[in-house]
This record gives structure tokens, sequence and C-alpha cells, in this order.
């Protein structure tokens, strides 16, 4: 199964919400009212996308009805998908774009730091970049165990104390073991900090200012959230933000995740990058985020290669159309003299590109779906 296979698996509960929302905002009709604009802003909240991002997609949709003119709501929501794409926070590139970084990763129990950092080692290795881990979790029972793994699976070196050592200890040994080294990427797995516990947090605050005020390249901090938390990440990212500054996120288990929408939230809210994204077990599940992926496993894509493998359902649909008798064939399509095929109307019969299906096409090719075949499921549930 692909990565992108495995994040729409994981958000089908999302998109189905999402999809049962737009049945009924399109059922009321085309018009482009106040209670269209109310009844998508509710469809993007219930998709876990977070009040203000909803908010702001909605009002960037607004305007750009209103400077259009736009005729009707399925040509806003034609819009919809590369709106909710732009709503991401951009940046981050520099985190891991090859340049000499400490990263330290932050989070709260059981999102997935050290299998993050694992992996991430893992990856840097393989691209030749020159790798050390530092194992500031020494509370956890085997987390320092648990990254001596993956530092072996990775076949990079790891700093490591005692257990109930302080961890800020641990990430100034780090980095002297680094710089000694030659090392151009450092890693630092922190403990996880429950967000509500102000003394923890206060703790975390000073292995980040330690760590800070010893390197001498540029330093990191990075939240890893654990998709499946839904609205309560968007306030434990809050809480890490506030006391530490965040740079940007990492987002796992989005392969099993009924509340994927978060990330939007976080990343919108925030104005923080998400810079990779978690989607198995595996050492090489953590892949590089790409918004357009997301929103199509969050929403659904209507592009006509979806439906390709989806069976006519008028069967004169599937015969060719022929050319009047008085068109000649093309030379450079490749048609035969002796059957006379038509390209369809509206597009170029050499053109390769997928075409885009506007909603009101959607619309009226669902109904004819449902009105011939009610017991068979929609399209989009294949996935």
């Amino acid at each position: 199964m692909s990565v992108f296979q495995r994040m729409t698996t994981g958000l089908a509960r999302s998109r189905e919400k999402f999809k049962e929302s737009m049945n009924v905002l399109l059922g009321r009709g085309p018009e482009l009212d106040e209670g269209f604009w109310e009844d998508l802003e509710e469809a993007l909240i219930l998709s876990d996308i977070g009040g203000a991002a909803s908010m702001d997609i909605v009002d960037n949709l607004r305007d750009k009805a209103t400077r259009l003119a736009l005729p009707d709501a399925y040509a806003v929501l034609d819009l919809l998908s590369e709106e909710i794409q732009g709503a991401f926070a951009e940046g981050g590139e520099e985190i891991l774009g090859g340049d000499p970084a400490v990263i330290l990763f932050v989070g709260i129990n059981g999102t997935g730091k050290t299998t993050t950092v694992g992996k991430l080692a893992n990856e840097a290795a393989k691209a030749g970049r020159t790798v050390i881990l530092g194992s500031a979790d020494t509370f956890r029972a085997a987390a320092i165990e648990q990254l001596e793994i993956w530092a072996e699976r990775a076949d990079v070196p790891i700093v490591t104390r005692e257990r109930g050592s302080d961890p800020a200890s641990v990430c100034f040994e780090t980095i002297e073991r680094a710089e000694a080294d030659g090392a151009d990427l450092v890693l630092i797995d922190t403990a996880g900090r429950l967000h509500t516990s102000d003394d923890l947090m206060r703790e975390l605050e000073k292995v980040v200012a330690v760590t800070k005020k010893r390197s001498a390249i540029p330093v990191y901090t990075v939240l890893v959230i654990d998709a499946t938390t839904g609205q309560n990440g968007l306030q434990q990212a809050r809480e890490f933000d506030r006391a530490l500054d965040l740079d940007a996120l990492i987002v796992t288990k989005l392969d099993g995740s009924a509340k994927g929408g978060i990330s939007l939230a976080i990343s919108h809210e925030l104005d923080l990058p998400i810079i990779k994204t978690g989607v198995g077990e595996s050492i090489d599940d953590l892949r590089d985020f790409n918004p357009s992926d997301f929103v199509r496993a969050l929403i659904g894509d209507f592009e006509e290669e979806d439906l390709a493998e989806e069976p006519p359902t008028d069967t004169r649909s599937a015969e060719p159309q022929l050319c009047p008798e008085d068109e000649e064939p093309s030379a450079q399509d490749g048609r035969s003299a002796d059957l006379q095929i038509c390209p369809e109307e509206g597009r170029s019969a050499t053109s390769d590109e997928p075409q885009k299906m506007s909603w009101a096409e959607f619309v009226e090719m669902d109904d004819a779906r449902r009105a011939a075949e009610p017991e068979k499921k929609h399209f989009w549930e294949k996935w």
C-alpha cells in the first residue's frame, strides 16, 4: 500500500464526515446566500480543520466569489481544495534541508517522538549526512534502550547517560560529541511532557535554553503531534508553542486517524510548517509533507483519472463517437480513416493531462449513479 493510500485510509472517517456535510450543503441549492457560507464553515469544522482555519478559508472564498463574480456554489467549491492547501503554513525547509542543525523533538508521551527520531536518523544517514543522536528522555522506562535500537538500525552514534540524569546535561554532552566528530545533524529526543504541568514545561524550557546557548549551529524545536488526538492536539500545540517558541511540526499516525484535519488547524493557527508526516511503523514510513496529497485524502478529489476504474452507467457512453462525414480525421492524433472517432467535446485530443471535474458535474454524475445503482457505493468510498 502506498503512502497516499495509507493516508486516505486513515482519514476515511474525516472524509466521510465531510462528504455527508457536502451532500447536505449541495442539497440546499446552488445559491450563494448567507446560509451557504455558514454551512460550508460548519462542514470544515466538522472535519476537524478547526474554527480559525475554517473561518479564514470561508472568508477567502467569499472574497474570491465577489471579485471573480462566481455564479453559484459549485463554482465556489471548485476552488475549495486549493484554498485549503493554501491555509497550511509555509517554510521549514531549512530544518532538514541539509545545513548543519540541532533539532530538539518535544511533545507529550505517546506521540512517537523516539520513533520519529530514529526514522529521521536513518533517512539522513542514507543521504550521506553525519548524524548523532542524543537520548535526553531519561525518565521514561526503556526510552534510552528504544533509541539505542533505532541508532543501531540507522548505524549512527548515540549519546546516553544513566536513567534519571539531568536531560539538559545530555543535550550539552551530545553537542560536544557532535563537534568532536564533525556531525552536521544532531537529533535529540526529549522526555514527554504534559502541556498541563507547569513544572514539567519549565524543565523542558531549561533543556531548550541550555541547548541553544551551547550550540554553535542553529537549534530548532519541533513538536511531534499525534493526529488521532483531535482538538486536544491543538491545545497541546498552543501550550508547547507558548513555552518553547516552536519552529515546526511533525504529524504522526495519519494512517490511523479519524481526526487528521487537526494538522491543518495547528499549522494555520500557530503558523507552523509541517515538515514530515508519519504513516506507519516501518523505518521508511516518515515522509515529506505534501499539502495536495493531504487535502485529497481529507476531502477527496474529483479528477477524471479517479473515475477510470468505474464502469459507465450508460452503455451508450462507452461506444466511440463517430465524426461527421464531412470532418477529416487528423493524422496527428492517430485516428483511423476507417473509423473516425471524435475527441471529447472541450478536450484536447492530444492532451494527456487529467481533466478536473467541477462540482456541478460531480453532483450530476453522483445523482445519475445512485439512480441507476442505488446499492452501489460512491466512487470515492473505494479509498
